[in-house]
């Protein structure tokens, strides 16, 4: 039997810059070819965002829905702000216009705190790491009219308790269904705001860095995807009109010989695109990897260095020391391939001198072209090595589910201060940021502009020019809303 079912996605986030929904799109494909018929509404762009929810579901009248929730949070200390509100609210509107519905929630944030946040939201399924299989394992049960019992992934209440079956994540990435973003969502009208086009070349991390959830949501170790079938899958959504590509895997440049490989079929299947990514490690900056990402058609890379000081590096558990990142830098702009430096300051091991070491670095490579954006604190989740050093340092109560946001910061460094060095810094270079500032009113408007005109990627390299006129602006903007 197959199921009428509504999957709505919820983000609605477009700071630093919007992300398509690439998760939905590989449980709208699975429960499409699973025979059951599949509506998807994407709220990034709804003006009224619940209202949408309820002429959804009353016009489709769904027998299920499911509801992605992408973060619990945006990780920000500085900017904080909460999305899980904004999730029950949109479950409520769903729920007045499709009473009978039943109601699953999933995304990346079920991976990071699945009980939590399946008491929060109310519903009657979650489903935690990989959706397309327990989703549609759900779907037919449900469709059947029988319950589903403990599948692999789910979230379910069995006398009263939240309870969860661990996922057991398959291996075969390869039999799953392409996520056919081009069916689902509309991607030029990603494209003119900012958004590149999410390719997935695995799953899962081998790092143990201490603040990630990679491993939470996706499991430990790689879960490779055949080279040609991603290179396929670049060529078809180009085939569609797409041309710019963010890889968005928990490190693509790791196995090295991997993400060689993909880079070689796309040359072969896909020349001619624009490639980048935002999870680029410096433990595998090798030189002849770097050769071909650049002939594959990578343009520039957000390297997730977190730190320049290996007193913080090996408390943070990187796998790299400082020395691995001078010398990926080098290897980086000798293939020509332009750099956003990622940092947090504050965690474990971090000092005022160490914070020195990183803006050292951060001018060298300012100096060079790249650019930089650094937060400030590190969110602490659930099942994540961070969460133990906080509880043991005293910073948090350890029965705290840690659905409203905590923040690390160490405690040999203050918060006031470190701020103020970081704004003093950022005042004598254009193309550094503050996690804060991807907040600004003007930056996202000048980002849209830079889509709109066309102007080649990465569009962080106009940063400085950004900063500028966005400051330019803040004070007459302050006088208008004060007047």
């Amino acid at each position: 039997m197959s199921a009428r079912v509504l999957l709505v996605s919820t983000n609605r986030e477009r700071a630093p810059y919007p992300v398509v929904p690439n998760g939905l799109a590989c449980v709208a494909s699975a429960l499409e070819e699973a025979g059951h018929d599949v509506r998807v509404l994407d709220l990034m762009f709804a003006r009224d965002p619940d209202e949408a929810a309820r002429r959804a579901a009353r016009d489709f009248d769904p027998d299920v829905i499911g509801v992605s929730v992408r973060n619990i949070d945006n990780s920000d200390s500085i900017a904080l702000r909460h999305y899980t509100p904004d999730a029950v609210a949109t479950l409520a509107a769903l729920r007045e216009s499709a009473p009978r519905a039943r109601i699953v929630a999933g995304g990346a944030a079920f991976g990071v705190a699945p009980l939590a946040l399946f008491d929060a939201l109310g519903v009657d399924y979650g489903v935690a790491g990989d959706g397309e299989r327990a989703t549609v394992a759900l779907v037919n049960a449900l469709a059947a009219g029988r319950e589903p019992g403990d599948l692999p992934g789910l979230v379910r209440a069995r006398d009263g308790q939240a309870v969860f079956t661990p996922p057991g994540e398959d291996a075969d990435l390869d039999a799953l269904p392409r996520p056919r973003l081009h069916r689902w969502f509309d991607l030029r009208r990603y494209e003119r705001i900012g958004a590149t086009i999410p390719i997935q070349t695995k799953r899962g991390c081998v790092y143990k860095c201490v603040y990630c959830t990679y491993r939470n949501v996706e499991g430990w170790g790689y879960r490779l995807r055949d080279a040609e079938s991603v290179a396929d899958e670049v060529a078809e959504l180009r085939a569609h009109g797409v041309r710019h590509f963010d890889f968005v895997d928990s490190t693509f440049n790791s196995p090295p010989g991997h993400a060689r490989e993909v880079c070689e079929a796309i040359v072969r299947r896909a020349p001619r695109v624009t490639l980048e990514t935002t999870n680029f490690t410096p433990a595998a900056a090798f030189p002849d990897l770097l050769a071909s990402m650049r002939a594959a058609g990578f343009t520039s890379l957000g390297i997730t260095a977190e730190s320049a000081s290996d007193a913080v590096l090996e408390r943070m558990q990187k796998g790299f020391g400082a020395e691995t990142v001078h010398r990926a830098a080098e290897r980086i702009e000798a293939a020509g391939i332009r750099s956003l430096w990622i940092f947090l300051v504050g965690g474990p091991g971090e000092t005022a001198a160490t914070l020195e070491e990183t803006l050292r670095f951060a001018a060298w490579r300012l100096r060079r072209g790249d650019a930089v954006y650094t937060t400030v604190g590190l969110r602490v989740y659930p099942g994540t090595t961070l969460r133990d050093i906080a509880v043991r340092e005293g910073a948090l109560d350890a029965a705290d589910p840690l659905l409203d946001p905590r923040f690390y910061f160490s405690p040999a460094l203050s918060v006031d201060a470190a701020i103020a060095r970081l704004r003093r810094f950022a005042a004598d270079h254009p193309r550094f940021m503050f996690s804060a500032d991807s907040r600004s009113v003007i930056l996202p408007w000048l980002t849209r502009a830079a889509s709109v005109l066309r102007l080649p990627r990465p569009h962080w390299r106009y940063m400085g020019l950004f900063q500028r006129l966005a400051r330019m602006q803040q004070p007459r903007h302050a006088e208008a809303h004060a007047g």
